[in-house]
């Protein structure tokens, strides 16, 4: 019994399950911000009926939608349907890429509106934000690239989305290198940071559009939020 358990448990493709746990991972991050930043709770204190309705609707999504794409990822994935499971996972992160341009433009309201109720919790949340950032596009880069990390681990990629150093000269102690997901959190970390991916190239299209995303975010939260927001504190 424990041998044909073992056999199951090998036929799973580990690297679908990596990129389960992750997008389950980006979803947390609405358990850390404040109210503040909720935007059932920005339209909870609007006098028009109308949004007072969409409100009870995104508050549903906020939480309902994580775990029932958790759930339907797990599924498939024990039914070894890893395409699927990429798939879906590609969705959601747009659904969660869309949702946390939505609350960086929440922030930049409440603080053209001088929302001075909020501002002891602001700053908190603009540090969460800028976290969230970093990780959710080093996701986006660890499953666009090559196609995935289970067709970068077989070696049968017909193009990369990103040209590491190692790809690009023969480094001693570096050959047959592939990049690992940490790899990738350094590409998100510099794109938050350097507004670049450092001595890393983006090649296709749709790294390239990820990262002009990814700068914009970070500039309006550490340039411009930031600074506003430490402004109106002093």
């Amino acid at each position: 019994m424990n041998a044909s358990r073992l056999a199951v448990w090998k036929r799973l493709d580990l690297s679908t399950f990596e990129i389960i746990f992750a997008v389950g991972l980006i979803s947390l991050y609405d358990f850390v911000l404040s109210d503040a930043l909720s935007l059932p709770s920005a339209l909870r204190h609007s006098t028009l009926l109308q949004l007072r309705a969409l409100d009870r609707v995104v508050s549903g999504l906020e939480y309902l939608v994580p775990i029932v794409v958790f759930l339907l990822m797990l599924i498939l994935w024990l039914m070894r349907r890893n395409n699927w499971v990429r798939n879906i996972s590609i969705v959601y992160l747009a659904w969660v890429t869309l949702r946390l341009s939505a609350k960086v433009g929440l922030v930049l309201f409440l603080i053209i509106a001088r929302q001075h109720a909020y501002l002891d919790v602001l700053l908190k949340d603009i540090i969460v934000l800028w976290f969230v950032i970093i990780l959710l596009f080093s996701i986006w880069y660890w499953i666009i690239d090559g196609g995935g990390p289970h067709i970068r681990r077989d070696g049968t990629l017909q193009r990369y989305d990103f040209a590491f150093p190692q790809h690009l000269a023969t480094i001693p102690g570096w050959r047959d290198w592939r990049p690992g997901f940490w790899d990738y959190v350094f590409l998100g970390f510099c794109g938050s940071t350097q507004f670049s991916l450092g001595d890393t190239s983006a090649l296709s299209v749709r790294a390239k559009c990820l990262l002009m995303l990814q700068t914009t975010l970070s500039i309006i939260v550490i340039v411009f939020i930031a600074s506003i927001a430490t402004g109106l504190i002093h």
